[in-house]
């Protein structure tokens, strides 16, 4: 499962509120369950140590002597602890040596000889938790050389603290998972906004737009230094893409003048009636690819000017159909030798506003592309116009183009078929310089195809009336 950096920042900050919460709701616990527990035993401790000094102190011979009467005891014994436990929630159990048996006497709470187990006072000595009469008790169980003797003091505050702190953490823990989680979204929220911003401004560098760098980050953290070093490499590869397009632009302007004077001195050469026929052929032949060289050379300085921002285009407001009209015109002628019928629809009358030498260039691209791969069968032009858009759609029944090849077809000379480029002339770059200008109108272009069956090529650019009302309407 993929999560983002934002959700796995989120999953940590909660899990690490959620162990620290955990840790310090653990503590509290324990130092209060500490601390309750102390002041149980400090209570049993002094229960301990008061009936210990009425034995020593009070009734010593009475505890021992035999001879004392049962009822003197008894009235002294019970006098003492009703006076001690008649108003708190204590008790007391003692068992007095007394030949043949023990006598009992107990206080604090009623008839709680016969609630406590039967063997308690048989138990060893120490502290043990019991329930008598629906309550909590902590009993204390320890011996004197006169008896046994088991001290109880109420222990409800624990087990009621408890009770409700429960009550409440059985809500708070929710609430306090939610707030983390938004806390937790919120902070890493925060934390990455930087990054969402580097991104959507990478997101806008092409190779056109290469001067745009991301915006500066303040903090002097990893991020900062990161945001800096891609700004750096940028800055080189803009530097680098320059030089190439630099590069390109002199190529193509050095090459031109030298296949300028080539393709003279070949048409010269190739009219010079003393020429043999065989020399004729070979001239011809090669004038042939110093013209498709030359038309590679104005491509390829197109192409660079136009990454570099600096093609003119010049838009002004013509008759798109007239162009569609007279491109159907020159095509048809084209077509001849060809078993191909080239027709037109719909067609009507529409001003557009864009480069009409771009324009007519694009759809003269286009339609050479579906004349030399279409040697027969049906070659379609369609004009079509809408409140928004105007397209234009160039569909043949010609050989197809794979599927593989179809992402690939607007890289610059990249050719579907090694073999039949020969034959076509082809070089890889008319389909680029097309995209190129689609893009410099705002539009966009699409391409499907089947091997067999045709390829269709849809050109889409936005209609404005506000362009042709702010524009140099036609006669």
């Amino acid at each position: 499962m993929n999560i983002t950096i934002r959700g796995r920042l989120t999953l940590w900050f909660t899990f690490a509120f959620s162990a620290a919460l955990l840790c310090v709701v653990g503590v509290l616990a324990l130092q209060l369950y500490n601390q309750l527990n102390n002041e149980i035993h400090r209570a049993l401790r002094t229960e301990e140590s008061w009936i210990t000094m009425m034995g020593e102190h009070e009734f010593p011979d009475s505890l021992t002597t035999q001879e004392i009467k049962y009822d003197s005891l008894a009235a002294h014994l019970n006098h003492e602890m009703d006076e001690r436990y008649g108003l708190k929630r204590q008790f007391a159990v003692l068992a007095i040596k007394r030949n043949p048996k023990k006598v009992f006497f107990s206080g604090g709470v009623k008839n709680v000889d016969q609630l406590l187990p039967a063997n308690l006072l048989q138990r060893p000595a120490g502290n043990y938790n019991l329930i008598i009469a629906g309550h909590h008790y902590r009993v204390r169980v320890f011996r004197r050389y006169w008896g046994a003797v088991a001290v109880g003091v109420v222990n409800e505050t624990m087990f009621e603290v408890a009770e409700e702190a429960g009550k409440i953490l059985i809500w708070l823990v929710p609430l306090a998972m939610l707030l983390a989680i938004a806390g937790g979204w919120l902070m890493a929220k925060l934390a990455l906004r930087p990054v969402v911003a580097a991104a959507q401004t990478a997101e806008s560098i092409s190779l056109s737009n290469l001067t745009e760098r991301l915006s500066t980050y303040s903090g002097n953290d990893e991020f900062g230094a990161l945001v800096a070093t891609l700004n750096r490499m940028i800055a080189r590869l803009e530097e680098g893409v320059k030089r190439l397009q630099q590069f390109t632009q002199d190529a193509a302007h050095e090459l031109r003048t030298p296949l300028t004077i080539l393709r003279g001195d070949l048409e010269l050469a190739y009219q010079d009636e003393n020429t043999s026929e065989e020399t004729r052929t070979l001239l011809q032949k090669t004038l042939d690819r110093v013209i498709v060289l030359g038309q590679i050379v104005e491509n390829l300085m197109l192409l660079a000017r136009s990454d570099a921002g600096s093609y003119p285009i010049n838009k002004t407001c013509f008759r798109l159909d007239t162009i569609v009209q007279e491109i159907f015109e020159d095509i048809k002628i084209l077509a001849e030798d060809h078993a191909l019928a080239v027709s037109l629809q719909n067609c009507g009358a529409l001003e557009f506003y864009g480069d009409e030498l771009l324009i007519r260039r694009l759809l003269l691209n286009l339609c050479d592309n579906a004349l030399k791969y279409s040697s027969k069968g049906n070659l379609e032009l369609s004009l079509r116009q809408s409140d928004s858009t105007v397209e234009v759609i160039i569909g043949d029944t010609g050989i197809g183009i794979p599927a593989e090849d179809l992402p690939h077809l607007f890289d610059r000379f990249y050719r579907v078929d090694e073999s039949r480029t020969s034959t076509t002339g082809g070089s890889g770059l008319g389909l680029a310089i097309s995209k190129w200008i689609v893009e410099a109108h705002g539009g966009n272009i699409k391409i499907t195809s089947a091997v067999g069956v045709g390829t269709t090529v849809q050109v889409i650019f936005p209609y404005h009336q506000s362009d042709l009302l702010n524009g140099i309407l036609p006669n």
